[in-house]
């Protein structure tokens, strides 16, 4: 009997994990659903994926989910989307349950195993069906290597990336702007906006000739990061949101640089910075919220 009931207490025993903490503090901005599963993104490109998600800790199986639909994370769940991340608790049997904030109040999302919680550089925490946790400690770069920021650096300007700076003349861009352009350009499918999204940008950045940052309440403020810093972080945000979904308020906000607005020729009125010329952001993306 005392057997048992130690399995018992066991299983209902909080777990702690490095991964799981520094997911404290952090904003989600993004949801996704498919048949493989759900996906959360985190500002900071953290993604936690799993079978199903489920609001307010309700029981997670079927009967549950056939009787209250509405408690599963849906597609750009409005109820998760600019939420912070207050408490990750995670049981012995592998149960997970992330203690939120919204504009409404409180919430919570748990998930039972089997799921994966992926961070930057290729960290990663896993848990199996039986609870069993699987880690990885974080590499180096894997999207800003020294030998990608050199050729970024050298990169000659192509016309997508004029296309892109010109639309930065009067506002501050943001990736769905690289998505417009990609998409002009006659990109189809969601792998190739992946793919060339945050290769367009981090040629840009290379070469000085825009800069990230955050605007708040009509004004742009550069993130005070390294440039390998900014390139990893803007790639592995793009990764983990997916193929042509980045938009307003999700990575980074974008301003052209004094080296950006000499490619558009003379000073005029044109090419003023934003909020010089009347423009006022729809939004704020913090720094790495």
């Amino acid at each position: 009997m005392r057997s048992f009931l130690s399995d018992l207490t066991g299983r209902h025993q909080p777990r702690s994990h490095p991964l799981l903490e520094r997911l404290r503090g952090q904003t989600v901005i993004h949801t996704r659903v498919a048949s493989r599963g759900t996906w959360t993104i985190t500002a900071r490109g953290w993604v936690l994926h799993s079978r199903i998600q489920q609001l307010d800790g309700l029981a997670l199986h079927g009967d549950a989910l056939e009787s209250n639909p509405s408690a599963a994370v849906g597609l750009r769940d409005p109820r998760l989307v600019g939420a912070t991340i207050y408490d990750a608790e995670l049981l012995g049997d592998g149960l997970l349950t992330l203690t939120l904030q919204n504009s409404q109040g409180p919430l919570s999302l748990s998930t039972v195993p089997r799921w994966q919680l992926d961070a930057p550089r290729g960290a990663m925490l896993q848990a199996d069906e039986k609870g069993e946790l699987t880690s990885r400690l974080a590499g180096p770069p894997m999207h800003a290597t020294p030998a990608a920021l050199a050729e970024h650096a050298a990169s000659p300007r192509s016309g997508i990336e004029e296309r892109l700076l010109a639309m930065g003349r009067e506002q501050w861009l943001h990736p769905g702007h690289v998505v417009t352009v990609l998409a002009n350009a006659g990109a189809l499918d969601d792998a190739e906006f992946e793919r060339r999204g945050p290769l367009l940008l981090a040629r840009l950045i290379a070469r000085e000739e825009i800069r990230a940052g955050f605007v708040t309440a009509g004004r742009f403020t550069p993130w005070n990061l390294s440039l390998q810093e900014v390139i990893e972080h803007i790639a592995t945000t793009w990764t983990a949101i997916g193929g042509r979904s980045p938009g307003a308020d999700m990575i980074a906000w974008f301003e052209l640089t004094d080296v950006g607005r000499e490619t558009l020729g003379p000073t005029s009125d044109q090419t003023m910075p934003p909020g010089m010329s009347g423009y006022d952001s729809p939004g704020v993306v913090g720094g790495f919220r």
